[in-house]
């Protein structure tokens, strides 16, 4: 019984790690239109610059912040990365960190940092809990 319930479990777990296609480039959108109802579920692409939240735990992926402009102002859209030092991930930061630790690895292999516009292409969804985000892009691809 213990193997069975072993072997489901295996195989469970294999199914969701594939289910996680390679990031694509999406249809671009205006950062305006880019939370529109119409695009949940789709990949599109928007223009801006990424910044690190306030705080976040957990070392597998941090939802980063895109603003529209490096003034940094307005509503954010979250962009979920994982945390690693290949394509379309964030370099890990320290404890105690600040804007300027933030490097995201380019889809081109290059490093983007805090202040550096970029187009990122994801998934649309939206959060289950308030966060200070409308909507969110995940499965990402970050290029300049």
């Amino acid at each position: 019984m213990w193997l069975r319930f072993l072997l489901v479990l295996i195989l469970l777990l294999f199914l969701v790690s594939c289910n996680q296609e390679p990031p694509t480039t999406g249809t671009d959108q205006t950062f305006a239109t880019a939370c529109d109802d119409a695009n949940e579920g789709t990949r599109i692409a928007v223009e801006g610059y990424l910044r690190l939240p306030d705080s976040f735990s957990g070392d597998q992926s941090v939802v980063l912040r895109l603003y529209e402009t490096d003034a940094f102002d307005g509503v954010p859209i979250g962009v979920t990365v994982p945390i690693g030092s290949e394509a379309n991930q964030m370099e890990d930061v320290p404890i105690s960190y600040s804007d300027d630790d933030l490097q995201v690895h380019l889809n081109d292999g290059q490093t983007a940092g805090y202040g550096t516009p970029v187009k990122v292409s994801g998934r649309v969804y939206y959060p289950l809990v308030d966060q200070d985000f409308v909507c969110g892009l995940e499965n990402v691809l970050v290029e300049r």
